[in-house]
C-alpha cells in the first residue's frame, strides 16, 4: 500500500523550524514523509495586505513537491491554526478565490486541523474567515471522500483567564467559554468534520502541552487508519 505524505501548514507566527519537533512526531507515528511548507509571519502579513494568493502558493508547491517524490497521488494536510483556514482556501472547491480557482482537493486524502478558527461568530467579522466560509462551507468535499479532522484544544476557561477572554471575543461574542487559550472550542470545530476535543491542549509550543507536544498527545488525534504499526505506537496502545 503506498503510504501518503504529510504536509503541515503553520499558522500566524509560523516558522519552519516549529513545526520540526511535531514534524517527527508525526513520522514516528505514521511511518511517513513529513514536508512543512515553509511560511513565515512575513507571509501572513502580507497576505492580509494583498491578499493570500502567495501563501496559497507556497501550500500547493509543497504538495506538489511531496506527491512528486512519492508514488502516492494524493497527500494529507495539517492545518496549525489559520493554516488549518489556508488549507481550506487550498482544497478549494467551484468558486474562485482572489481570482484564481483551487483545486486542491484532487490531490489531497485528509485534511486535519489543530485550533483553527474556522468559524468567527463576534459582533466584529473577520474578513479572511468569512469569506473562506462563504465560498468552501464547513466539510465541503466529505461526500467526495475527502476525510476531514478538527481538533480543538480546551486547556483554559474564559471564564478563568481575562487574557483568554479576550482572545476569543475576537472569534465569539462571550469569552467565557472554553478553548486552547487562542481560539475558543467552538470555532475549532469546523462543522462536518470529525470532531476531538482535548481537556488538557494549549495552542502552541509556548506551552509545555500542545496539540503536537509529544508523541503521546500526537496519539491522541492521530487517525488510526493512518498509523503505522512501529514498537513505539504498539507500545502506548497496551498501556492505554
Amino acid at each position: 500500500m503506498v503510504s501518503e505524505p504529510i504536509v503541515i501548514v503553520g499558522g500566524l507566527m509560523s516558522w519552519t523550524w516549529r513545526y520540526r519537533h511535531l514534524a517527527r512526531n508525526l513520522r514516528e507515528i505514521s511511518g511517513r514523509e513529513v514536508h512543512i511548507v515553509p511560511l513565515t509571519p512575513l507571509d501572513y502579513l502580507a497576505g492580509h495586505i494583498r491578499g493570500y494568493g502567495q501563501l496559497i502558493f507556497e501550500i500547493a508547491s509543497t504538495v506538489d513537491n511531496a506527491l512528486l517524490n512519492s508514488e502516492s497521488k494524493k497527500a494529507i494536510l495539517i492545518g496549525h491554526s489559520i493554516g488549518g483556514v489556508a488549507s481550506r482556501v487550498y482544497i478549494g472547491g467551484d468558486p474562485p478565490y482572489g481570482g484564481r480557482r483551487y483545486a486542491g482537493h484532487r490531490r489531497i486524502s485528509h485534511l486535519i486541523t489543530l485550533g483553527s478558527p474556522h468559524l468567527a461568530t463576534g459582533r466584529k467579522p473577520i474578513p479572511a474567515i468569512d469569506r473562506t466560509n462563504k465560498l468552501f462551507p464547513g466539510a465541503l468535499h466529505e461526500k467526495s471522500g475527502l476525510k476531514y479532522l478538527s481538533v480543538a484544544g480546551a486547556a483554559t476557561d474564559g471564564t478563568e483567564s481575562v487574557r483568554s477572554r479576550r482572545r476569543y471575543e475576537r472569534l465569539v461574542e462571550d469569552g467565557r467559554v472554553p478553548g486552547d487559550g487562542v481560539v475558543p472550542v467552538e470555532s475549532a470545530l469546523l462543522p462536518g468534520a470529525e470532531q476531538v476535543v482535548l481537556d488538557d491542549i494549549h495552542h502552541s509550543a509556548v506551552h509545555e502541552r500542545w496539540y503536537g507536544a509529544d508523541l503521546a498527545t500526537v496519539e491522541r488525534w492521530w487517525p488510526a487508519e493512518l498509523r503505522a504499526a512501529t514498537p513505539e505506537v504498539a507500545a502506548m496502545r497496551g498501556a492505554s
